[in-house]
């Protein structure tokens, strides 16, 4: 049994969260665990004793912003599907969930191509240039430009290739330009071992450790305040603005679908519809 606030979380309920947790990010991991302790150790027991009114009840007491609220709900909702598919549940008391609607603002997460200059120009730090540089040029999520390592960047011709780890485990292929590499092969830390992370935490040693997540939020998130543009700027902004400007710029759906690693991209897709070596970075302007 593990103990938290004094409640106790069955042993076997743990093994479950953790299989359902494995395949994903580890930003998802992260929220994903402390929605389901959270209601474990808020209803005080096992999965499995649950009741539907108990289920509901504590989704109708969840605080917060609608769209963390969403989130929160959806994650509960996979986890009884999960358990339910498993095995382990007779009944999938997800269903009786409802996270609540949530407006489609991603437009206002879209950043102009002068904005994104500014946010990149103004920086005056070498590694937080790259990393503000190389989220939008690349659309890497957060998780995926922490976890860089010099062995996942192949110097190509025209640039290099990066191998990107993404959501689910799955590997996606991602091209940069010349002067993009050329940048990142300026960073302290090139040509070290290839094992060590392109980014370095300044609390690491020599490349061995990666930076924390919520460094870069802060690094976007001030670069941003630099370039006079309002609201809570994270990275994400970053990527969304990537797709967005490629596809304005000419870029086909399939390969933002592609280079960006959506979800909704079936596996051979790549083959099918997207050239090798073509990405997202060939229809930007930095």
């Amino acid at each position: 049994m593990a103990t938290n606030a004094l409640v106790t979380v069955n042993q076997k309920d743990m093994q479950l969260v953790e299989a359902w947790l494995h395949d994903k990010a580890a930003t998802t991991q992260r929220a994903y665990r402390r929605f389901a302790w959270g209601m474990l150790t808020g209803l005080g027991k096992p999965i499995r004793m649950l009741t539907p009114m108990e289920v509901k009840q504590y989704s109708m007491s969840l605080g917060g912003e609608a769209g963390k609220l969403a989130y929160n709900i959806n994650a509960l909702k996979s986890l009884f599907t999960y358990a339910t598919e498993l095995g382990y549940l007779p009944v999938n008391l997800g269903k009786l969930l409802k996270p609540p609607k949530v407006r489609n603002e991603l437009a206002k997460r879209i950043l102009s191509e002068a904005e994104v200059i500014r946010m990149i120009d103004r920086e005056t730090s070498p590694r937080n240039h790259a990393i503000l540089h190389l989220l939008y040029h690349a659309g890497l999520r957060v998780s995926e430009i922490v976890s860089l390592r010099w062995e996942d960047v192949r110097e190509t011709g025209n640039g290099a290739i990066l191998d990107v780890l993404g959501k689910g485990e799955k590997t996606r292929y991602v091209p940069i330009s010349r002067s993009m590499y050329d940048e990142l092969r300026e960073l302290i830390g090139f040509p070290h071992s290839k094992e060590r992370y392109v980014f370095l935490s300044r609390k690491g040693r020599a490349g061995t450790k990666p930076m924390d997540t919520r460094n870069i939020e802060r690094i976007v998130l001030d670069a941003a305040t630099r370039a006079g543009i309002a609201g809570n700027v994270s990275p994400h902004w970053l990527r969304h603005s990537n797709a967005t400007h490629a596809v304005r710029n000419g870029a086909p759906l399939s390969v933002v679908k592609e280079s960006l690693g959506h979800a909704s991209l079936v596996t051979t897709s790549r083959y099918l519809h997207v050239e090798p070596g073509e990405g997202t970075s060939q229809y930007l302007k930095v």
